[in-house]
């Protein structure tokens, strides 16, 4: 496991969410079937809110698989999605999940719930045949007989006396009072559930945490406390008493936006606010638990499985990936920090020839919070391998950023290096990095971190593969080949980038920082520490299988470095580690080994490797410390130590090592031997803490460490991490050296040195041959692309492809100087063409399309670009290619950069109802203007402000005005150019403006009619359509092509239909018509299809069969890659003062010459507000308007 070992006495229990649900299909179309892992998954919000929102649930099959580190966690949501199956009233659901305390009914309805899956979860045979076995599987055995133990401890509480009831309730009674009366943080975080809204829940959020945490129950008029303490808060691993986390609160698990703005249909509207959170998220809860029950009621042919693993998340996606490689359900990999048991996975399920295989890759990957845990780094190197290299697959990881000072530090900070620079060497990158916009809204979390004057605001970072993001959808391309590249990197360079990488991942120990920095920041990050030596070699290995490098020149620059390093004042302490974990996963080489050299010319044998025949590289220490030793520190309490980090040491007479990758057991210890070498087997005491066996520790150490000085001048210690934390709590009880247990190598009875960890032979072994493991890169390398660094080493800044023209009539053709053509057809891609070749260039990154240089060989045959890496897509004047891609895979057509909706299953606004009311929604769309757009709004020449913020200014004027309209007549909207050859090319009509939950935005429910050149008798239509009045809008040239790209998505991302074998995009292109104005942009697969409040309404019947729903969402800048702190908090007044007359087409006259329309008025497209009765009146009026006219 590459993260430190902690001392596990003080834990929280996390029972319920504290944020609200997500669709965890939103990134995929709704043919794609979804094999989803979810990695630190907590309660099962997402999976039951997936499963009502979901696209397409009659023929999309759900396979998920859940990992959490707390059995207790897995229960309770086994607990509730089976009362889901069995048909328990969603009210009792509620109760048993959610509330401290229950009435009579409620126990006794859990009890017998436990009761029964109890007696189907014996062994893993029985509850595979019970009647839950089809879609609630268990991944390993362990797994099962976790769980089952905690349905078993809630049954034993049915058997307390009333004394011991009393005092059960009373006792938990006073944990959470004492909890409410620390008034813990989660407070603050409750708003974070209203999403746009959080400005209406702020009034509200100490009272639903008073009544919650002094009654137990989620009731308003609540008073009286109900007489059964509810067992599944109880029991967990701190123990059989109460340890929730003070910050949660049910509601925050829920969407409270609809209670807060006045959604249509709503029953509440006349109780008060805090009733009406309640029953929002009551009334949710009941929507997501019958859809559940609908969903799994056909048995064994629902098209749903949910797949649970207990134990410790990085060590799960390093099995899943073992058992991928190896094809071994014995994967030789621990389940926990702490203990012997392995992972041994269902032969059923995870045999690649079972008939319900689990998945071992998955198109979705979503790692909750664990970034703040455990470490990006680790995060990224364990579940990247297991994503399907697929174009709309997504990695998806949850962080708290701090609002920054310079562009993306951020995630600079968390991956410890320049993010292009890390995306490469992955083969994975940030949506931010990709595009230049997002359709998911977290600006009231960073507008709450601003009112609050807090540090964090949380951020939802999704990962997906450049090179695919970017395949060009605009015109017929070929399928470009999906393997990855090879990456030719200088060893020198990319020696100094694993350097820098290197010192950003210890910065913990670079002391002379710290001293020059005494922030509450500065400490923590001493306090939690992510990375081992074990975390780097897990990078070199993954960088290794991708980069091709002189292994053996990188890695002697390399280690040379950190010989003479001085920056961290541990490295040295540090460095035989690394070596070890190098040598463990192959990486280090022969070469590196070789002060075993010195193993071969000892005249002796020495003392702990006496008659080995051979003494490997790397051998096991095991360390037997005394149970006596570890007693002053379980004599603390759990607030007093806290989680300090644990490690074993070793010291000679000139040296002290450190070896944080360590595993310890509670047990005893066996020792024989064979051939003459120690054999070592742990009897592992299963009591663990609450027994009083000795600790083994195990760890890995260099052989050749341990002949550096005599046996007995050679010591071996387990200890504590010195942090500022222990220097405080814990030195004055263990002394300076934080020293646990130390002995020397001569004290046979505490430490043997074996050739393996005992009980786990394969270890060793499995780590070199997984790290020799055949890639894709090694069976079909592809396209080598060249990377350049910068003078310093710390980015790539260029990328060169070369391609040797082999045909031999295409190099004759070159050399006699044929035209070359080099066309950029995509953000990652160039096309290369001449007469008999024909070449796509496929960068692994994006890049300056418009900066490429294009070296032609014509003698040597070869044909080399240099491009410039494109570090962001912050310079919305140099815009992508496509903008709204959308991949066509094998097939398949899928978006890229905006999520799906299920336009029917969401909440309308009442726009009616009263004006006042929606006051945030201006702020909301003002929001969604980075800090560089918010600038350009003064610009006022023609194409200063770019075409993606021309189509931004028109959808936040759409919304605007469409909010603003108080009749319930509703006019449409028609995209106009002015340009003879385009004119009106789009008719739209809204149905409703409603609340995208999971999203935390809002979206116009629309219907889309093109208007192109070649539609049947488009002459008459369109004359229908002018007598209707509708609001036109005028967009230049290049905001109608950015429109016509982006209407294909619009339609793609909220269908329910599927596409046609003979559909456009399949045969041509995406969109079907780019240029070509005869031709729709829209397929025809779509159209008369699902409606909505369109297809009812008799006046527009004529255009029912030519209309396709869309899904309109504002475009936001992406948070964490601009300086939040910048925001000027009056932006919404900007925009909500000007909606009045923002498309208002009731005042009578053009601008320029005050005349009626011709036929209509038509609106300036920049700013939205000016007048004309025709083009040729804009044109005379520009001069005037030119200085006025500022982008909305």
């Amino acid at each position: 496991m590459a993260h430190p070992v902690h001392w596990p006495k003080k834990f929280f229990f996390y029972p319920i969410g504290n944020t609200s649900p997500v669709c965890l299909t939103q990134e995929l179309s709704p043919e794609q079937d979804a094999n989803i892992l979810l990695v630190g998954c907590g309660d099962c919000r997402s999976i039951l809110y997936t499963v009502h929102h979901d696209l397409a649930p009659r023929y999309r099959n759900l396979d998920i698989t859940c990992c959490d580190w707390e059995p207790a966690v897995l229960a309770r949501n086994i607990l509730l999605l089976t009362m889901s199956a069995d048909g328990i009233a969603p009210a009792t659901a509620w109760a048993i999940f959610y509330h401290f305390f229950l009435d009579q009914s409620a126990y006794n309805i859990l009890l017998a719930q436990c009761r029964t899956l109890v007696q189907v979860s014996i062994d893993m045979k029985s509850w595979k045949i019970s009647k839950y076995g089809h879609y609630l599987r268990f991944c390993t055995d362990q797994s099962l007989a976790e769980v089952r133990r905690n349905w078993i401890l809630y049954l034993e509480t049915e058997n307390l006396t009333e004394t011991g009831r009393k005092s059960m309730q009373n006792s938990v009674m006073a944990s959470i009072l004492s909890v409410r009366n620390k008034k813990v943080r989660g407070v603050m975080k409750s708003p974070r559930a209203a999403g746009p809204l959080f400005l209406s829940l702020l009034d509200e959020c100490g009272k639903l945490y008073e009544t919650y945490w002094s009654t137990g129950v989620v009731d308003p008029d609540g008073s009286q406390v109900l007489p059964y303490a509810n067992p599944t808060f109880i029991y967990s691993l701190s123990g059989s008493q109460f340890n929730v986390h003070g910050g949660t609160h049910p509601l925050m698990s829920f969407h409270l936006a609809p209670a807060l703005a006045s959604a249509k249909h709503s029953k509440t509207s006349s109780i008060s606010t805090i009733k009406r959170l309640v029953f929002c998220a009551k009334d949710q809860f009941d929507s997501w638990y019958m859809s559940f029950r609908t969903r799994v009621a056909v048995g064994s042919s629902a098209n749903l499985v949910i797949r649970f693993f207990v134990g410790e998340s990085l060590a799960f996606c390093r099995a899943l990936q073992r058992c991928k490689e190896m094809k071994s359900m014995e994967t030789g990999i621990y389940a926990y920090p702490w203990g012997g048991t392995q992972i041994h996975f269902d032969a059923e399920d995870y045999t690649h020839s079972a008939s319900r295989s689990a998945p071992l890759s998955f198109n979705v990957i979503d790692t909750s919070n664990l970034t703040d845990h455990i470490g990006l780094i680790n995060i990224l190197l364990v579940t990247v391998p297991l994503l399907q290299r697929k174009p709309w697959t997504v990695l998806l990881t949850n962080t708290l950023v701090q609002p920054v000072y310079g562009e993306a530090s951020a995630l600079t900070d968390l991956t410890c290096g320049d993010v292009p620079t890390i995306a490469l060497l992955l083969g994975i990158a940030p949506s931010a990095y990709l595009s230049h916009f997002t359709t998911h809204s977290n600006k009231h979390e960073v507008l709450m971190s601003m009112l609050a004057q807090g540090p964090n605001f949380e951020q939802l970072i999704s990962w997906k593969f450049p090179h695919f993001v970017f395949a060009n959808p605009n015109t017929a391309v070929p399928q470009l080949d999906q393997q990855p590249v090879t990456l030719v990197c200088d060893a020198k360079k990319l020696a100094q980038f694993l350097i820098s990488i290197y010192l950003k991942m210890f910065e913990d120990e670079n002391f002379l920082l710290l001293l020059n920095d005494h922030s509450l920041e500065s400490v923590n990050k001493r306090i939690n520490v992510h990375y081992l030596r074990e975390s780097l070699a897990a990078l070199f290995e993954f960088v290794r299988k991708r980069a091709a490098v002189d292994w053996a020149q990188l890695r002697s620059i390399f280690l040379n470095s950190l010989i003479g390093d001085r920056v961290l004042l541990m490295g040295s302490n540090n460095y035989q580690d690394l070596l070890c974990q190098l040598s463990l996963r192959n990486v280090l080489g022969e070469a590196h080994d070789c002060p075993l050299t010195r193993l071969a010319t000892l005249h002796k044998p020495h003392g702990c490797f006496k008659g080995w025949a051979t003494v490997p590289p790397v051998v096991c220490v095991v360390l037997k410390v005394p149970r006596l030793r570890l007693k002053v520190l379980e004599d603390m309490q759990a607030d007093e130590i806290g989680v300090p980090i644990l490690q074993c040491e070793s010291q000679g007479v000139n040296f002290h090592n450190i070896h944080p990758s360590i595993r310890p057991i509670f047990g005893d210890i066996t020792v024989s031997r064979a051939n003459s070498e120690p054999q070592v087997v742990i009897n592992e005491d299963l009591r663990g803490w609450k027994g009083d066996s000795p600790l083994i520790v195990t760890f890995y150490i260099s052989s050749w460490t341990l002949v550096l000085d005599p046996p007995e001048s050679l010591r071996i210690g387990f200890h504590i991490r010195s942090t500022p934390s222990t220097v405080h709590k814990i030195m004055p009880k263990l002394g300076s050296t934080f020293t646990i247990y130390s002995t020397n190598l001569t004290d046979t009875e505490h430490i043997q040195i074996v050739r393996h960890r005992p009980d786990n032979p394969e270890e060793y072994p499995s780590l070199r041959t997984s790290s020799g493991q055949a890639t894709l890169l090694d069976v079909n390398p592809g396209q080598n692309v060249v990377a350049h660094f910068d003078g310093s080493g710390c980015k790539v800044g260029m990328l060169t492809i070369r391609d040797n023209v082999t045909d031999t009539e295409a190099a004759k053709s070159l050399a006699k100087g044929a035209n070359v053509s080099v066309v950029p057809v995509a953000d990652s891609t160039v096309l290369v063409s001449f007469k008999e070749y024909r070449k796509h260039f496929v960068f692994p990154f994006p890049i300056f399309i418009r900066q490429i240089k294009t070296k032609i060989a014509r003698k040597s045959s070869y044909i080399e670009i240099d491009a410039y890496v494109r570090p962001n897509y912050n310079d919305f004047l140099d815009p992508s290619l496509n903008s709204f891609s959308i991949a066509r895979h094998d097939s398949q057509i899928n978006l890229i950069n905006m999520h799906y909706l299920d336009l029917g299953n969401i909440p309308s606004l009442d726009l009616l109802s009263n004006q006042q009311k929606f006051q945030w929604l201006y702020t909301h769309l003002a929001t969604s203007l980075s800090n560089p757009e918010n600038q350009t709004r003064t610009k006022s020449t023609q194409g200063s402000h770019g075409a993606l913020r021309e189509v931004q200014s028109t959808i936040t004027s759409i919304f605007e005005h469409f909010a603003s309209n108080k009749s319930k007549e509703r006019n449409p909207y028609c995209l106009f150019n002015p340009n003879d050859e385009v004119g009106m090319y789009a008719f739209i009509y809204v149905n409703d403006m409603k609340l995208d939950l999971s999203s935390q935005t809002i979206v116009l429910d629309a219907c889309l009619i093109p208007l192109y050149s070649g539609m049947p008798d488009r002459g008459h239509i369109l004359e229908w359509i002018a007598d209707c009045n509708p609001n036109r809008i005028i967009t230049c040239n290049d905001e109608t092509r950015a429109w016509m790209l982006l209407l294909p998505a619009l339609a793609e991302r909220c269908r329910t239909w599927k596409h046609f074998e003979s559909c456009d995009y399949l045969i041509t292109a995406i969109p079907a018509s780019l240029g070509k104005q005869e031709c729709s942009p829209l397929c025809s697969c779509g159209k008369g299809h699902n409606l909505g409040l369109f297809a009812t309404l008799s006046k527009w019947k004529v255009l029912h069969k030519e209309a396709t729903r869309v899904a309109i969402s504002p475009l936001f800048a992406f948070s964490f890659m601009e300086k939040t702190n910048a925001w000027p908090m009056n932006r919404n007044t900007s925009m909500s003062s000007k909606i009045q007359d923002n498309i208002s087409l009731s005042s009578s006259g053009c601008t320029n010459c005050d005349g009626p329309g011709k036929p209509k008025i038509l609106l300036c497209g920049r700013c939205k507000r000016v007048k004309y009765c025709s083009s040729e009146c804009q044109k005379k009026h520009w001069k005037e308007h030119k200085g006025h006219c500022a982008i909305r």
